[in-house]
């Protein structure tokens, strides 16, 4: 179920940051001290969700071991004015905002084959849908003409919340995965799963050929 919607409420506190992280095309990532001391000073408001229907596989756990599914996190959403999304929370997670040297790190990504015709911002957002569709397990809670989020359901009815950015500069995308609950999440493979889907249409991670 797709809940299209306006752009996620903001509410950001002065850090004391004069500059700003430009991404480009060759992967280098400017200063990502900048970057995250930026995004640490960010504090948002909780985006509004639709209420779900516990799912099969989760209807099926046995109630000693709660509610599964969790709820919805807060903070979700672009920050920083749209140009970023949110520092992991924690270990089980992985973003294109963390520290490069971080084991949360994972590369953007590019839609734009090189050498070929460009594709638009609203082209590629329909190409991750499609992917992200298809995915065993995966609902898309929200999708704008910038911005995807999607719930992965894995076992035990376990939920991971994932989130997909294109920058303003119609270049790159950024996402996070993190999960809801304590019990490890294979982040990793579920990404690559996704950008290799993609990589029959010219997507690649950014600085990899």
């Amino acid at each position: 179920y797709v809940h299209s919607g306006a752009s996620l409420p903001l509410s950001s506190r002065s850090v004391g940051v004069q500059s700003v992280l430009k991404v480009s095309m060759d992967g280098d990532s400017g200063d990502r001290h900048i970057r995250r001391e930026f995004l640490k000073g960010a504090s948002l408001l909780a985006i509004p969700f639709l209420s779900t229907v516990p799912t099969p596989a989760s209807a099926q756990l046995p109630s000693f071991l709660g509610d599964a599914r969790g709820d919805r996190p807060g903070g979700l959403g672009p920050v920083a004015g749209g140009r970023f999304l949110s520092l992991c929370d924690s270990e089980n997670c992985v973003s294109t905002s963390e520290d490069v040297y971080s084991k949360r790190y994972l590369p953007s990504w590019t839609y734009n084959d090189e050498g070929k015709k460009k594709k638009t911002t609203d082209q590629a957002v329909e190409e991750l849908a499609s992917a992200v569709k298809e995915y065993k397990g995966a609902t898309i809670i929200k999708k704008t003409d910038n911005y995807l989020y999607a719930e992965f359901e894995r076992e035990f009815g376990l939920v991971d919340d994932v989130e997909f950015l294109f920058s303003p500069d119609g270049q790159t995308v950024e996402y996070r995965s993190a999960a809801r609950k304590a019990k490890k999440s294979d982040h990793r493979s579920r990404i690559k799963a996704l950008r290799l889907k993609l990589q029959e249409k010219g997507w690649r991670s950014v600085g990899y050929r």
